[in-house]
């Protein structure tokens, strides 16, 4: 294992779900399964990046974007290649709604971080980062699951309690709101995150990187049944029938 390694969120994410599973992944390339969820995930976020970047304004360009950003891969049918497409257009009328009302000033999107942590190097992207006329920043990050999360769920999650850390220690401010935009719904939650969460991240992103560094990959075979790999895994039971 390379002593220069990075580590992201995807990473340590990955590694808290199964050791064996980041294995497969990050070691031995393999690659997640594209599914329609994934792809339509991947053109939203795509088709947001554009017209953010464009400076035009118009709901024409926004579905410009969107039809430059789409790609088929991933559905299983024209069935629900088209319900997937009508998703996004009703998901696109609604974000151009409250886009048209924001206050706020787009300063970044797709935004990356480089930054350290400990002798590892800690990379990520934020989807994108607002200020406001009073001069505070939001923090912004997409979401395309058809259901939003409880507030627990948000005040809890790891990645955004990363982007927090990022601002901080690489942008030089402090974020005074984090949110996360559930697209489906129109809707966003936002919430808080003291040095305290901050510094128990990182303390999860450093364990899981020496653990990486170790070589520690035991297979965490409860979570086999919605795994990715449970068909490919030799530690899965879905492997194991599968060859039966």
């Amino acid at each position: 294992m390379k002593q220069d390694f990075k580590i992201s969120y995807s990473r340590v994410n990955t590694y808290l779900f199964c050791p064996q599973k980041y294995k497969l992944i990050y070691i031995d390339n393999l690659f997640v399964p594209v599914n329609a969820d994934i792809t339509f995930g991947h053109i939203i976020h795509k088709t947001l990046e554009q017209f953010c970047r464009s400076k035009n304004n118009s709901y024409d360009n926004l579905i410009d974007c969107y039809n430059s950003s789409w790609k088929n891969d991933g559905f299983i049918s024209p069935q629900q290649t088209f319900e997937y497409y009508m998703r996004g257009n009703d998901i696109l009328d609604n974000y151009y709604k409250s886009f048209k009302e924001s206050k706020t000033e787009i300063i970044y999107v797709e935004k990356s971080f480089d930054a350290n942590i400990g002798k590892y190097r800690f990379i990520g992207i934020i989807d994108r980062i607002d200020k406001y006329s009073d001069g505070t920043y939001e923090v912004m990050d997409y979401k395309t699951h058809v259901k939003s999360w409880s507030q627990e769920k948000v005040d809890k999650d790891l990645q955004l309690t990363f982007y927090a850390y990022a601002c901080r220690n690489v942008f030089g401010f402090n974020p005074d709101e984090i949110s996360v935009y559930f697209l489906s719904e129109n809707k966003k939650m936002y919430t808080k995150r003291t040095q305290n969460a901050i510094n128990k991240a990182i303390d999860i992103a450093m364990d899981v990187a020496e653990n990486i560094m170790l070589e520690n990959f035991e297979a965490d075979t409860t979570k086999c049944s919605f795994c990715d790999f449970r068909f490919k895994c030799k530690y899965s039971k879905g492997s194991e029938k599968e060859g039966s």
